[in-house]
């Protein structure tokens, strides 16, 4: 099934969608609701790279802490640079 198919829904995060970490509140970017026999919820944060180093400030800090938060309550996260990241 290609990913055009199985996603059903694609939403931008208000500013006050946010996630309590350990160096303040994190607000990512996405969450997509995609059916594939079952519903599952991802979400994800854009960026041009995945490169930690190229980040700035606690930007990669806070995607960290946003990871462990949302795989915590069993959420897919992840970060993405392109489609074929969703």
């Amino acid at each position: 099934m290609s990913i055009q198919k199985d996603i059903n829904g694609v939403a931008k995060h208000p500013s006050w969608f946010q996630a309590t970490t350990p160096i303040g509140s994190y607000n990512p970017d996405w969450t997509i609701l995609r059916e594939n026999g079952d519903i599952v919820y991802v979400i994800r944060e854009t960026k041009a790279t995945k490169d930690q180093l190229q980040l700035r400030g606690f930007e990669s800090a806070k995607i960290k802490c946003g990871k462990c938060h949302f795989e915590t309550i069993g959420v897919d996260y992840d970060v993405a640079v392109s489609v074929s990241d969703l």
